[in-house]
C-alpha cells in the first residue's frame, strides 16, 4: 500500500512534470511565436497601410500642382482632395488597429492635417486670383510641408516595418525551438512569402493608383533619355505620337521607342534637349514646346523630371499639357483689347501707347510729333439713309484709304464712331502737319463704293504739334479734338489748334449750362431696358438708361451730354441723379411684389472719386434697397484710365454688397491677369460681337470663348444687342446666361416697361417657349439710333 501509495504520486508528478515541460518546451514557446509571428503580420499590414498613405500624399501633390499650375477647376481638384484626405484618415486608422501606437498615428494626422492646411490656404488665394502670392506661399510653405509629411511618414514606415522584420525573425526562431526542422522551415517559408504578397499587394496597389491617374489624363506623360528618345508614353502620347512615321527602328533590346526630336519644332530642340540634359539639380521651370501633330502644329507647356537615379523608372519623367487653344484665345484677347473690332485698326488704348513712346523719342531726338484728329461729316446721314450696315462697310475702308497717303511709320487709330485719328512722329512744324491733314482730306473726297452704291463723306481734322501744343498724351489728344470741333462747327476742313478757342465754344456752353438747370428742375428722365435669362425666359434685372427731356431740343441721348458732364465737374451730380432715380423705381417695383436687380452704369471720372462707396450707401439707406439689388456697370476703359485707383473703389463697394459687373467686354483692354483681380461679377459681352455673329464666325467664336472664359471665372454672362432671334438661339447654344437687347425690349419708361412685363408673363407658356419679340412701344425713337 505504501509502494503503491508512494508510487501513484511520483507518476502524478511525472506526468505534471511532463506537462510542464510539454508547456514549456513546445506550449509556452509555440503560443509566443504564434504571437510573434501575428505581431509581424499585422506589422506588415500596417506597413501596407502607410505605404498606401505615401501613394495618397502623392496623390494630393498631385492635385495641389494642378491648381497652382491652372491644370484644372478648383472646385473638382478641392473634390478629389478631400476624397484623398478621407482615404488617408482611414488608412492611418488601420494602421492604428495593425498595432501602431496612436502617439504615432495621432502624429502623422497631424502632419497630414498641416499640410492639407496650407494646401487649402493656397487654394483660396487661387480662388481670389492672388497668383503671385499663391506662387511664392507654394513654394515657402506647401512645398516644405509636403516634404515633412513624407520624411515623417518615411521614418514611421521605416520603424514599423524594422518592428514586422524583427517580429517575424523571432517568430522564425521560435519555430526552430519548438517544431521540428521541416514544420520550422514550412512556416519560415510560409511566413516570408506571405509578406512577400503582403508587399507586392501594396506594390500593385500604388502601382494602379499611378496607371489610373496616367491612364485617365489628358497631358502627355513620357519617360526618355537625356537623348530625347521616350520608352514610355502614357495612352493621350500614344495617341498623338505612336504613328508609324514617327516610330524609331523597333529592337529586341530597345521595343518601340520614339524618338521625340523628330516631332518637336526643330527651334525649340536646344531649349528641350538643355532641359533634358540639365543635371544641377535646379528644378527647370516649366517651358513651351512646338510640337508636330498630323492636322498641326501644337503648343505644349512642359514639365521635366530627373528619376534616372529612381530604379523604377531610370529615366526623365516629361509631362506636356496642350496649351495652344489658351495661347490662341489669350492673343486673340489682346489683339481684341488692342485694335477696333469693325476696323482692324488700332485702338484708343494702343494709339496713346504709340503716342507716348513717340513723345520719348521726340524728346530724345530733338524732333516733334503730330496728331490729326479725324471726324467725318455727313455719317449720320448715311446710317439714317442706307442703314448701319452701309455705315460699317465705309468705315473699313477708311484705313486703307488713309494708309496710301502716309508713311509706313504713321499710325491710323479708330477712336470710336466715325472718329480716327493720324500719329505723325518725326514731324518738323504745324505747315508739314497741314499738309498732311489736307493730303487726307483730298484722299478722302473720292466716293466709297458700298454694295453698288457711292458714298461721299467729308472730313473734318483737328491737329496739335508736340512741344507747341502739349508736352504729355492726354493734352494733346484734348486738344486736338478742341481743334477738331472748330474745325467741324465753323467748316475749316482743317484746324490747328488755336488756345484762344478752347473751351469758348458757344453751343457747348449753352448746353453745359443747360445741362445744370436739368438736374435742378428734373428734366433728366430714366428708361429701362430688361435683361432676361436665355435658360427659363424670366426677367431678371433691369438696366437704368438716362434721357434728357431738353425743353427745346426734345429727347437728347447719353452721348449728347455725358461726354459734356464727364469733362466738367457735372459728372459726379448726375450720377448722383440718375443712382437716386434708379434706386427709387426698384424699391417702388419691390414694393409691387416684383423685385429686380437694379443696373446703374458708372464713368471713367466716377471711379476716380473716393467719396463715392459713402454715397452709394446712404442712397441704398434712403431708398431701402439692399445693396445686392444693385449693379453697377463700368466699361473696360474706365477701369484702365487710372487702374490702382478703380480697383481700389470698385473693392470697396464690392465690401459693401454691390454687384459689379464690366460692360462691352472685348471692346477695351482688359488683361486677362487684371480680369482675376477685379471684384466683378458679371461680364458684358460688347454688343459689336453679338450683333454679327450670324455675319462674322470669327466674332461668334470669340462670343463662345468669351463665355465659357467667363463661366470657368464664375461670372455671370450677358449678351448685349441681341436683335434677331438667331442671336437668342445662338446664345443658348453657348450657355449664356442673360440676353439683353432689341429683339426683347428696347429701353423704355417704368411705367412702359410694367405694361411690357405684365404682356410678357401672359404671353410665355408654362413650358418656356422662346420669348416673342420686342413689343413695338409707340413715340420712341428709332431701334438702331438708340445709344445706350
Amino acid at each position: 500500500m505504501r509502494t503503491a501509495a508512494g508510487y501513484r504520486p511520483k507518476s502524478k508528478r511525472a506526468v505534471l512534470r511532463l506537462v510542464v515541460l510539454v508547456l514549456l518546451v513546445f506550449v509556452l514557446p509555440a503560443t509566443v511565436t504564434l504571437n510573434l509571428k501575428l505581431l509581424g503580420e499585422r506589422g506588415l499590414h500596417a506597413e501596407r497601410d502607410l505605404q498606401a498613405v505615401a501613394t495618397e500624399l502623392q496623390v494630393q501633390d498631385g492635385l495641389e500642382w494642378r491648381a497652382i499650375s491652372g491644370r484644372g477647376r478648383l472646385s473638382e481638384l478641392r473634390e478629389g482632395l478631400a476624397a484623398s484626405r478621407e482615404r488617408t484618415s482611414g488608412l492611418l486608422s488601420q494602421a492604428h488597429q495593425n498595432g501602431v501606437s496612436a502617439a504615432d498615428t495621432g502624429r502623422m494626422a497631424e502632419v497630414h492635417r498641416g499640410y492639407g492646411r496650407v494646401v487649402d490656404q493656397e487654394l483660396e488665394l487661387l480662388e481670389a486670383g492672388d497668383f503671385a502670392e499663391a506662387a511664392e506661399f507654394d513654394e515657402q510653405q506647401v512645398d516644405p510641408r509636403f516634404e515633412r509629411a513624407n520624411e515623417a511618414l518615411a521614418e514611421l514606415t521605416g520603424r514599423v516595418s524594422a518592428r514586422a522584420n524583427r517580429a517575424s525573425l523571432l517568430s522564425d526562431v521560435g519555430v526552430l525551438v519548438t517544431v521540428l526542422l521541416s514544420v520550422a522551415l514550412t512556416t519560415v517559408v510560409q511566413g516570408r512569402r506571405k509578406r512577400a504578397e503582403l508587399r507586392q499587394q501594396a506594390e500593385r496597389r500604388s502601382e494602379a493608383r499611378y496607371r489610373a491617374l496616367i491612364d485617365q489624363s489628358a497631358d502627355l506623360v513620357m519617360v526618355v533619355d537625356r537623348a530625347g528618345v521616350a520608352r514610355f508614353l502614357s495612352p493621350s502620347a500614344e495617341r498623338l505620337l505612336g504613328s508609324p512615321d514617327r516610330t524609331g527602328a523597333e529592337t529586341k533590346e530597345n521595343p518601340a521607342v520614339v524618338d521625340l526630336l523628330g516631332v518637336v519644332h526643330p527651334d525649340d530642340h536646344a531649349h528641350l534637349l538643355a532641359a533634358l540634359n540639365d543635371d544641377t539639380g535646379v528644378t527647370v521651370a516649366p517651358f513651351e514646346v512646338r510640337i508636330t501633330t498630323d492636322h498641326d502644329v501644337r503648343t505644349f507647356e512642359v514639365s521635366v523630371q530627373d528619376l534616372t537615379g529612381q530604379p523604377s523608372v531610370q529615366g526623365i519623367v516629361l509631362t506636356a499639357r496642350d496649351v495652344t487653344d489658351r495661347l490662341v484665345l489669350q492673343r486673340e484677347m489682346e489683339r481684341r483689347a488692342l485694335h477696333d473690332t469693325l476696323t482692324g485698326l488700332p485702338n484708343r488704348a494702343l494709339l496713346a501707347d504709340r503716342f507716348g513712346q513717340a513723345l520719348l523719342g521726340a524728346q530724345r531726338d530733338g524732333t516733334a510729333t503730330g496728331l490729326l484728329l479725324i471726324d467725318l461729316d455727313r455719317f449720320k446721314e448715311i446710317n439714317d439713309t442706307f442703314g448701319h450696315h452701309y455705315g460699317d462697310a465705309l468705315l473699313t475702308q477708311i484705313g486703307p484709304r488713309l494708309s496710301a497717303a502716309l508713311r509706313k511709320v504713321d499710325t491710323i487709330a479708330r477712336l470710336g464712331g466715325d472718329e480716327f485719328a493720324v500719329l505723325l512722329p518725326d514731324v518738323s512744324d504745324v505747315q508739314s502737319i497741314t499738309a498732311v491733314a489736307l493730303k487726307l482730306q483730298a484722299a478722302l473726297q473720292a466716293p466709297f463704293e458700298v454694295e453698288g452704291v457711292d458714298l461721299d463723306v467729308e472730313a473734318s481734322i483737328g491737329l496739335v504739334l508736340s512741344g507747341e501744343h502739349g508736352d504729355d498724351v492726354t493734352t494733346l489728344l484734348q486738344r486736338a479734338d478742341i481743334a477738331m470741333y472748330v474745325a467741324k462747327t465753323q467748316n475749316l476742313g482743317v484746324f490747328a489748334y488755336d488756345p484762344t478757342v478752347d473751351g469758348h465754344s458757344p453751343a457747348k456752353l449753352a448746353l453745359l449750362g443747360d445741362l445744370r438747370r436739368a438736374l435742378e428742375r428734373g428734366e433728366l428722365i430714366l428708361h429701362y431696358q430688361p435683361k432676361i435669362s436665355i435658360s427659363t425666359g424670366e426677367v431678371v434685372g433691369a438696366e437704368a438708361l438716362v434721357r434728357w427731356q431738353h425743353p427745346d431740343r426734345g429727347l437728347l441721348f447719353p452721348d449728347t451730354f455725358i461726354p459734356l458732364a464727364e469733362r466738367t465737374g457735372l459728372i459726379g451730380p448726375l450720377t448722383h441723379y440718375v443712382l437716386s432715380g434708379a434706386l427709387a423705381q426698384a424699391r417702388r417695383w419691390a414694393d409691387a411684389g416684383q423685385p429686380l436687380k437694379m443696373s446703374v452704369n458708372l464713368s471713367a471720372r466716377n471711379l476716380l472719386d473716393e467719396r463715392l462707396p459713402a454715397q452709394i450707401a446712404e442712397l441704398l439707406t434712403e431708398h431701402g434697397v439692399p445693396a445686392e439689388r444693385l449693379e453697377l456697370e463700368v466699361t473696360e476703359s474706365a477701369i484702365m484710365s487710372e487702374p490702382v485707383r478703380a480697383q481700389r473703389l470698385l473693392k470697396a463697394l464690392s465690401a459693401l454688397g454691390i454687384r459689379l459687373s464690366i460692360d462691352d467686354f472685348g471692346a477695351g483692354y482688359t488683361s486677362l491677369g487684371q480680369l482675376k483681380t477685379l471684384p466683378v461679377t458679371e461680364l458684358k459681352i460688347d454688343k459689336s460681337f453679338v450683333m454679327t455673329m450670324a455675319e462674322d464666325h470669327s466674332n461668334a467664336l470669340i462670343v463662345h470663348s468669351v463665355v465659357e472664359l467667363g463661366h470657368n471665372l464664375g461670372l455671370t454672362l450677358v449678351a448685349e444687342g441681341v436683335e434677331t432671334a438667331h442671336a437668342l438661339t445662338a446664345l443658348a447654344e453657348y450657355g449664356c446666361d442673360v440676353a439683353q437687347g432689341y429683339y426683347l425690349c428696347r429701353p423704355i419708361t417704368a411705367t412702359a416697361f410694367d405694361v411690357w412685363r405684365d404682356e410678357r408673363r401672359a404671353a410665355v407658356q408654362p413650358d418656356h417657349t422662346p420669348p416673342p419679340p420686342r413689343r413695338q412701344v409707340p413715340h420712341q425713337p428709332p431701334a438702331l439710333t438708340v445709344q445706350s
